[in-house]
């Protein structure tokens, strides 16, 4: 693979790091056409589509996809939902949590709550230009914002179980461990509203 010529160090540095994240994001990308799919096949009203930019005339392949789905849709559809992981990185892109301990959970938590809700609201309102729905800023800064709250929730949970496994340690220990579990909570916290 060759990179444009004007890129800079920086950001061929910053894109090699990127390139191992390639296939979960390809992989989320596939996966939110499957739960696309799946709604379209069973509609609240049968033979109505509720989702803006979404035409059930059509047909999309993705790129590394190994068939075809039922529905034509703009290709920087998914772009939100697959930015919105970015949260669960570190600053060397890392996964913080393992991809595959999170991800589809986290995928059907913003479909649900977020990017469904929001596409049926476009349709009602009468805008079905694709990439202006997906590039609306509105909906990349709730799946933002919703990843942080998944995040935290999620890291709570691990402090809180970790304080559970924690009464056969010694009081002075035990005090440790917690400001340790804290400060680490805090700092990813601190770091990913930077960020």
């Amino acid at each position: 693979m060759s990179l444009p010529s004007n890129i800079t160090d920086a950001e061929r540095e910053r894109l090699t790091a990127l390139l191992p994240l390639l296939s979960q994001a390809l992989w989320i990308e596939q996966r939110l056409y499957e739960i696309i799919q799946d709604h379209i096949t069973n509609p609240r009203r049968k033979g109505a589509n509720d989702l803006a930019s979404i035409d059930i005339r059509k047909t999309t392949l993705l790129p590394d996809s190994k068939y075809s789905f039922g529905f034509g849709a703009p290709t920087d559809l998914a772009l939100p939902i697959i930015a919105s992981y970015r949260v669960f990185l570190d600053k060397d892109y890392k996964w913080i949590l393992p991809f595959n301990e999170f991800a589809e959970d986290f995928l059907q938590h913003l479909w649900n709550n977020y990017f469904r809700k929001y596409l049926v609201s476009e349709k009602t309102a009468g805008n079905t230009v694709g990439t202006k729905i997906s590039r609306n800023q509105e909906i990349w800064e709730s799946l933002y914002i919703s990843a942080q709250s998944y995040l935290n929730q999620h890291l709570m949970k691990m402090v809180n179980s970790s304080k559970s496994e924690e009464p056969k340690v010694t009081q002075g220990a035990n005090k440790k461990a917690k400001g340790v579990n804290s400060t680490r909570l805090l700092s990813l916290n601190s770091f990913y509203r930077t960020g």
